[in-house]
């Protein structure tokens, strides 16, 4: 169903009606729970150190020493924050949070071929997203951190080639958006 006629038909309902509607769509899910509770009380900061919690006992995941993280969840709790419309910097935190975690684990969980370029596209994703609100810098900075300023993030080799991936991708950046970094 489309939105426009969603809203066509949500006119027609009563008072009444649209309580009952809300309190189902309450009851009938967690996601929906959940963002009527943030509706309801706004705290950003809650909100993000619940969603900080749920992706880092998703990337946590682990069977006989290979990670079983599963990168659609960890960007489904980052879409539901960023489907809130808390704004760029939020967004943009939980984003690296995710990155970051999955890095720092790295050290300890084997992450298949196939797992190492889904956290490639998250970089890549959250490199364009900060490009494109403003806080390419910042994303940089933040990369800096954890991929030469700490030796605990990671292997060396893993670390090296998140080191390549940010610098191509802040290359294809400028050449797209005409970005000076």
């Amino acid at each position: 169903m489309s939105k426009a006629r969603l809203k066509k038909e949500i006119s027609t309902f009563s008072g009444e009606q649209l309580i009952e509607l809300i309190l189902s769509a309450y009851d009938s899910s967690k996601e929906a729970k959940s963002y009527f509770e943030f509706f309801l009380n706004p705290d950003v900061d809650t909100l993000l150190e619940k969603k900080k919690e749920a992706i880092s006992k998703e990337a946590r995941r682990s069977k006989w020493g290979t990670s079983k993280a599963r990168i659609s969840r960890i960007k489904a709790e980052i879409k539901f924050v960023e489907g809130l419309g808390v704004g760029a910097e939020y967004v943009g935190k939980l984003r690296f949070f995710a990155i970051r975690e999955l890095v720092m684990l790295e050290k300890y969980i084997n992450y298949t071929n196939a797992f190492v370029g889904s956290i490639d596209k998250m970089v890549g994703e959250h490199l364009e997203y900060m490009a494109k609100n403003g806080m390419l810098l910042r994303a940089v900075e933040d990369f800096n951190n954890i991929i030469i300023n700490n030796p605990d993030a990671g292997t060396e080799r893993f670390r090296r080639h998140l080191h390549a991936l940010v610098g191509n991708s802040i290359h294809d950046l400028r050449t797209k958006y005409g970005i000076v970094v």
